[in-house]
C-alpha cells in the first residue's frame, strides 16, 4: 500500500502550499510532518485524503487503501450516543466489537458510553474522535495534533499504543518526545518544498542543519558567480563585442535561480518593574460543591521561577489560574498579590478571537504603537517580526491556520509588556520553530512564569519547579517533569511489589485452597443425593426391605455430609486467618 505524489502543485488563494512536490509513503512508514505554522501541513493531509485536489501533478494511491483521519477540530452529529459514534465505521470485513469500543471510550475518559455528544467540549470531541479512529481498521492512520487536550498519562499511553501500531502512520504534532519515539521518518514542509528524511526527530534536526548549511554555501557561490558575470557584462564596448552568446544565456539562467530566505522571528518586550511582593498563598483551599480541588496549600513565588502546573484533566489547574487573576476566590486561606504585578495571560481557547476581525486590527485593539527593546514600532512591523506577511495582516483571522492564531495570541499577550506570565496550554498547535523561540523567550523573561502544559519536552526544558495536582492536593517539587514521572512510576512499582510480597507472605497454601474447592463441589452433590433418596423413601409404602435400604443409604450419606461440612467450615476459618 503506497501513496505517491508526483510534481504536485497546490495554492490556496495566493499562498503557495506545494511546489512540484514528489514523495512516496507506504503502510509500513511512521511519518512525522513538521513545518512552520501556515506552511500547509493540514492542507497536505487533506490532499492525501482527497478532500482537496492539486492544481497540477498527480496523487496516486495503490490498491484499496483504507485511511482513518483525526482532524484538528472534529465535529459530530448531536443526539447520537458515544458508543454508536465509535461503532459507526464497523463493517462485515472489519467488525468493531462492543467491548473494544467501550474499553477505548473508558480509556479516553468516557465512563458512560450511552451519553450523547451534545454537551461535549472541544477537547472531549477530540478524544471521542481519537477513540473512533483507533478502533476502526485502516491501512494508514492520519493524526492532526493527536496530543492536544490529552493529559500526560494519556499522552504516554497513546505513545506506547502507536509504537506498537502495525500499519502506516502519518501525523502532525508539536510533541517532540512523540516524534522522537514513534516516528521512523520525518517530512518537512519548507517554502512549498517537501523534504523527506529516513530518521527520527533527533537525527532529522542534524540532517536539516546540514541541508541548510549546504543551501547557504550554494547561495554564496551563486552570488559570487553572478557578481563576476555582472562585472564582465558591464565592461567596455570592445569587451561586449567578444561576449559569447552561450555565456550571456548562462548568466540569464543563473539569475533565475531563487533561494528562499528564512526570516527569523524574535519575541521581545520591555520589562516592567517588579516589587518585592509577588504572589503568595497561605493555607489555600478551593472546592466546587462537594468536589475538593486542593486544601492547605501554601507557596511563595520568586522572581526567577518558571513553574509547571501539572496534573490530570479536571483537577483544577485552570481554576487555580483564575484564583491568581482574581476571577475566582479561595474558600479559605489567604492570597497575596503584589501591587506592581502586571499579568499577561495566554488562554487555551482560540474561540476568544473574533474570526471576522482582521489580523492587524486584533493587535491594534490593544495598541497601535508598541514599545520593544529596539524602540517604538508599529503593529504592522511587529506582526512582520512574528512572520505575518502584509497579506496575512489584512486577512480575516478565520483565514489563519490554528498555529498562526496561537502565534497571534502570543503577540497580543507580549505587547502588554507584562512582568508575570500565566500560560494555559501555550504549546497547542504551535510549530516547532515557534516553540523554540518561545522557550528561549521564557528562559530569559525578567519575571516569574506559571504555565499549564502536557508537553513533556517543553516542561523539561524550561521549568525549575512543578506544582503537582494529585489526590485533591497540590505538592511542590524541584524535580523536572520527566524525573517526577519516573519517581512516580518507581513509587507505584514499589507499592505494588510490597503488596505482592505481603500477599505472598500471607498466601493461602494450595492444598487448603484445593480442598475448599473440592468440598464446594462435593457437598451440593451429596445434598442432592440425600434429597433424592428421601423422595424415594416417601414413595415406598409396601416394600419393607427397600425402605430399610433407603434409610441406611440416607444415614450413611448424611454422616459423610456432616463430616465434609464440618471440615469445610474448619478450612474457611483457616482461610479467613490468611486474609487478615
Amino acid at each position: 500500500m503506497v501513496i505517491t505524489f508526483d510534481n504536485v502543485d497546490f495554492r490556496y488563494v495566493e499562498r503557495k502550499i506545494l511546489d512540484k512536490a514528489s514523495f512516496s509513503i507506504s503502510d509500513s512508514d511512521k511519518v512525522g510532518i513538521v513545518g512552520v505554522n501556515g506552511t500547509g501541513k493540514t492542507t497536505l493531509l487533506k490532499l492525501i485524503l482527497g478532500i482537496e485536489s492539486p492544481n497540477s501533478g498527480t496523487i496516486t494511491k495503490s490498491g484499496n487503501m483504507i485511511i482513518n483521519y483525526l482532524p484538528q477540530d472534529p465535529v459530530f452529529e448531536k443526539d447520537i450516543p458515544l458508543l454508536d459514534i465509535v461503532l459507526s465505521e464497523s463493517t462485515e470485513a472489519h467488525p468493531i466489537k462492543d467491548y473494544e469500543a467501550k474499553s477505548m471510550l473508558s480509556k479516553l475518559g468516557f465512563d458512560d458510553p450511552t451519553i450523547c455528544a451534545n454537551n461535549l467540549s472541544g477537547g472531549e470531541l477530540k478524544r471521542l474522535a481519537l477513540c473512533k479512529v483507533l478502533v476502526t481498521y485502516c491501512d494508514l492512520l492520519i493524526l492532526d495534533e493527536p496530543t492536544n487536550h490529552l493529559d500526560s498519562k494519556l499522552i504516554s499511553w497513546l505513545e506506547k499504543y502507536l509504537i506498537k501500531w502495525k500499519h502506516g502512520l502519518l501525523m502532525v504534532t508539536h510533541d517532540r518526545y512523540f516524534l522522537q519515539r514513534v516516528c521512523n521518518k520525518m517530512m518537512e514542509l519548507d517554502f512549498g518544498k517537501i523534504y523527506v528524511y529516513e530518521a527520527n526527530y533527533e537525527t532529522f534536526l542534524e540532517l536539516k542543519a546540514q541541508r541548510l548549511a549546504l543551501e547557504e554555501s550554494a547561495k554564496k557561490k551563486l552570488k559570487s558567480i553572478l557578481k563576476k558575470e555582472t562585472e564582465w557584462l558591464h565592461r567596455g564596448v570592445e569587451a561586449r563585442r567578444t561576449k559569447s552568446k552561450s555565456r550571456i544565456e548562462r548568466f540569464n539562467e543563473l539569475s533565475k535561480i531563487e533561494f528562499n530566505e528564512h526570516n527569523s522571528m524574535e519575541f521581545s518586550s520591555i520589562s516592567t518593574r517588579l516589587g518585592k511582593t509577588l504572589i503568595s498563598m497561605k493555607n489555600g483551599k478551593k472546592s466546587f460543591g462537594d468536589l475538593l480541588l486542593f486544601d492547605d496549600f501554601s507557596f511563595d513565588i520568586q522572581r526567577n521561577d518558571i513553574i509547571g502546573i501539572v496534573g490530570d484533566n479536571g483537577v483544577g489547574k485552570t481554576t487555580f489560574f483564575k484564583i491568581l487573576m482574581g476571577q475566582e476566590q479561595l474558600d479559605s486561606g489567604e492570597l497575596i498579590i503584589g501591587e506592581t504585578l502586571k499579568i499577561g495571560y495566554f488562554s487555551q481557547h482560540l474561540e476568544l478571537i473574533d474570526p471576522e476581525i482582521r489580523t492587524i486590527d486584533y493587535i491594534k485593539e490593544q495598541q497601535s504603537l508598541i514599545e520593544t527593546l529596539d524602540g517604538t514600532i508599529t503593529a504592522s512591523v511587529l506582526l512582520e517580526n512574528f512572520l505575518f506577511t502584509k497579506e496575512l495582516q489584512y486577512s480575516k483571522v478565520k483565514m489563519l491556520s490554528g498555529g498562526e492564531k496561537r502565534r497571534l495570541q502570543l503577540v497580543k499577550v507580549l505587547i502588554q509588556n507584562p512582568n508575570v506570565l500565566i500560560f494555559d496550554e501555550p504549546t497547542n498547535d504551535l510549530d516547532l520553530y515557534t516553540l523554540e523561540i518561545l522557550e528561549d523567550y521564557l528562559l530569559n523573561f525578567k519575571g516569574p512564569v506559571l504555565l499549564v502544559s502536557h508537553d513533556r519536552y517543553f516542561l523539561d526544558k524550561i521549568c525549575n519547579k512543578l506544582f503537582v495536582f494529585e489526590n485533591k492536593r497540590i505538592s511542590e517539587t524541584n524535580l523536572s517533569f520527566s524525573e517526577y514521572i519516573e519517581a512516580s512510576s518507581k513509587n507505584i512499582i514499589a507499592t505494588e511489589k510490597k503488596t505482592a510480597e505481603a500477599r505472598n507472605k500471607n498466601k493461602l497454601p494450595a492444598s487448603i485452597r484445593n480442598s475448599i474447592l473440592k468440598l464446594e463441589e462435593e457437598i451440593p452433590i451429596l445434598e442432592n443425593e440425600i434429597l433424592a433418596l428421601q423422595k424415594s423413601l416417601s414413595m415406598q409404602t409396601t416394600d419393607f426391605h427397600k425402605m430399610m435400604d433407603l434409610e441406611k443409604d440416607i444415614s450413611s450419606k448424611s454422616q459423610i455430609l456432616d463430616e465434609k461440612t464440618e471440615k469445610y467450615f474448619e478450612l474457611l476459618e483457616i482461610k479467613e486467618s490468611y486474609n487478615k
